[in-house]
C-alpha cells in the first residue's frame, strides 16, 4: 500500500527543461508500482515536440511505442528529430531515454487547421452528467475491500465513472465491453492549445483498458494480473480545452494471446469527437 502520495501538478510535468537544442528533460511522479506511468511519456513526448514546432500547427496525431519499462525514480530524457516541415505539416521523431536506454518511441504530426474537407462524425453516447457523479477518490474514499489507496486520493486527473470501476474487487461479469468515463484536469489550465493536449494524452492512459476487466469479471488488482501498455495512437480531430469535462467512451474489443485492444472515443459537453484513441496492452494472468 502506499500512503501520503503527493502528485506535482501537470504543469510541472508538462515544463520540460531544455539542456540543448531539441532536448530536453522531463520531471517523473511517484507510482504504486515500480514503473514510470505511460500516460507522462505521451503527455511529455507531445510537449517536447510541440516545443520544436510553429505555434499555428497544433498536435493532431501521436503514434507511440512502450520499449521498456520506466523507472519513476529517475529523470526522462526526450530527444526530438525534426523529420519534415512542410508547408501545413511538421513531423517529428521523439526518443526518450534513462541511463541510456531506449524506454519510448514515437511518431508526432501536427497539422494548421484547413478549412476545406468533408466534417461528420458519430453522435455522442448518453451519459449521466458528471455533476450527478463522484470523483472517483471520493467514491472509493470509504473502500472497505483491499484497493491500491492511490485510487482513493484526489489526482492529477478527476474521474468520474458513469459506469461502475472495475474495483473494488468482486466484481461481476458485465457482458459489456463499453465504459464510460469524465474526465478533467484537476485544476484550471493557461490557454495554450499544447499543454491541454498533453493533459489529454496523459488521462487517455488512465481508464482505456478497464473495460475488459468489467467483461470478463476480473479483479484489475487482483494477485497475479499483469497490466501494461505496449502502443499507443491518439488523433485530435478539434481543439480541446481538458479542464473542462470530457466523456471516454471506451470498450476493448478483442483480447487473445495475452494482449488486450483498447479503443476510447473522446467528446467534449457540446457533443462534439474532439478525439479519438486506441491502445494495446499486455495482460497476462498469473496463476
Amino acid at each position: 500500500m502506499i500512503s501520503n502520495m503527493e502528485f506535482p501538478r501537470l504543469l510541472d510535468l508538462f515544463e520540460l527543461a531544455e539542456p540543448d537544442r531539441d532536448r530536453f528533460l522531463g520531471r517523473t511522479q511517484p507510482l504504486p508500482e515500480k514503473r514510470l506511468f505511460g500516460g507522462l511519456l505521451l503527455a511529455q513526448a507531445v510537449a517536447a515536440a510541440g516545443r520544436t514546432v510553429a505555434a499555428d500547427r497544433p498536435v493532431h496525431s501521436m503514434h507511440a511505442l512502450f520499449v521498456r519499462a520506466a523507472d519513476p525514480t529517475d529523470l526522462v530524457e526526450y530527444t526530438v528529430e525534426r523529420i519534415r516541415d512542410g508547408g501545413a505539416t511538421s513531423s517529428r521523431r521523439v526518443t526518450a531515454r534513462q541511463g541510456g536506454a531506449e524506454v519510448f518511441t514515437a511518431l508526432v504530426s501536427f497539422q494548421r487547421p484547413r478549412p476545406d474537407g468533408l466534417q461528420h462524425q458519430e453522435p455522442c453516447p448518453p451519459a449521466e452528467p458528471p455533476e450527478n457523479l463522484l470523483p472517483l477518490h471520493e467514491r472509493l474514499a470509504d473502500a472497505e475491500v483491499p484497493i491500491p489507496d492511490w485510487w482513493a486520493k484526489p489526482r492529477p486527473i478527476e474521474l468520474r465513472h458513469v459506469d461502475a470501476p472495475p474495483y473494488p474487487a468482486p466484481v461481476e461479469p458485465s457482458g459489456e465491453s463499453r465504459h464510460l468515463v469524465w474526465m478533467r484536469t484537476a485544476e484550471g489550465l493557461p490557454d495554450d492549445p499544447l499543454l491541454h493536449a498533453c493533459a489529454l494524452a496523459y488521462a487517455s492512459d488512465m481508464t482505456l483498458l478497464e473495460p475488459v476487466f468489467l467483461l470478463h469479471g476480473v479483479d484489475r488488482h487482483a494477485k497475479g494480473v499483469q497490466l501494461a501498455s505496449l502502443d499507443h495512437v491518439i488523433w485530435f480531430h478539434r481543439p480541446l480545452r481538458a479542464d473542462e469535462w470530457l466523456l471516454y467512451d471506451q470498450n476493448c474489443p478483442v483480447a487473445n494471446s495475452g494482449r488486450v485492444l483498447g479503443r476510447g472515443n473522446v467528446f467534449n459537453r457540446a457533443g462534439e469527437h474532439v478525439a479519438t484513441v486506441a491502445q494495446e496492452g499486455l495482460l497476462r494472468m498469473k496463476r
